[in-house]
């Protein structure tokens, strides 16, 4: 009778403890939203501008020193759909190392675990980055000739790895960030590199062996070449599919399981 009882009392815990939580994420989101868009009218049109002059800084640049276009008859597309996946990766991923730093005092209220104020800050970055590759996939399509995106099924598998990758290095950086302040720095530096490593601005398969052989461990590489086999008929990815939700999961595990061990002293004021 008295397991009965317990589990009975688990069974209803359980889910008003989802319950709790889903609403917590909620009031983070919102709150996120304000703190960065509420005082500063500009901000969502700084998003925009941000990557477009990125954007065109970059194929500026490429145009400038080679005329050949890596693959395909649209340098834009080309860079621009190696450049959102990175941004995307590295927004997303990055905004999670201040997680817990910029928003410690709402830890004192019992409700709100370190997760939700992670998780609300990811999902935040994770809707403002759908709404960039909108914007930026529609006008490339207004003033293109040809098809944008040739596989809508294998585009939204895409995306879909990108953000759990992300979710999973961002949660990672939001609690090691937390334990440990030189790692946002740390993280600052890696930036670059993962950048250069990830196909941006060329076709992986072209390499050299030598380098193939180290770019390949990148996982973000393998996103960019997902994204690629949606936007081309014939491009030829260096792509391993599992081993994008592999890297993810591991980054989500270990995150999670040092959040929870070092809860304590992450929440220590």
């Amino acid at each position: 009778m008295a397991n009965q009882m317990l589990s009975g009392v688990r069974a209803q815990t359980f889910p008003n403890q989802l319950g709790v939580a889903a609403r917590v994420v909620t009031a983070m989101v919102l709150r996120e939203t304000r703190t960065r868009f509420g005082k500063n009218k500009f901000g969502f049109i700084w998003l925009l501008l941000e990557p477009m002059a990125y954007v065109v800084f970059i194929v500026s640049v490429r145009a400038f020193m080679e005329n050949r276009i890596p693959f395909g008859q649209n340098l834009l597309l080309f860079i621009l759909s190696g450049i959102l996946t990175f941004r995307m990766f590295s927004s997303i991923a990055s905004r999670g190392v201040s997680a817990i730093s910029s928003n410690k005092a709402l830890l004192a209220y019992p409700p709100v675990k370190p997760v939700d104020v992670i998780a609300a800050r990811l999902i935040l970055e994770t809707i403002i980055m759908f709404v960039i590759w909108a914007i930026f996939y529609s006008l490339l399509s207004i003033v293109s000739e040809d098809k944008i995106i040739v596989n809508y099924g294998k585009f939204a598998e895409a995306i879909g790895a990108i953000c759990f990758l992300s979710f999973g290095v961002g949660t990672f950086n939001a609690v090691v960030a937390a334990i440990t302040p030189t790692w946002e720095r740390v993280w600052g530096i890696l930036r670059f590199p993962l950048l250069i490593l990830s196909g941006v601005f060329y076709v992986p398969t072209l390499m050299p062996p030598a380098m193939q052989a180290v770019i390949v461990w990148n996982p973000l590489l393998h996103c960019v070449e997902w994204v690629r086999t949606a936007v081309y008929l014939t491009y030829d990815p260096m792509l391993d599919k599992p081993y994008v939700f592999l890297v993810g999961s591991l980054f989500l595990v270990t995150g999670l399981l040092l959040e929870r061990a070092y809860r304590h002293r992450i929440m220590a004021f």
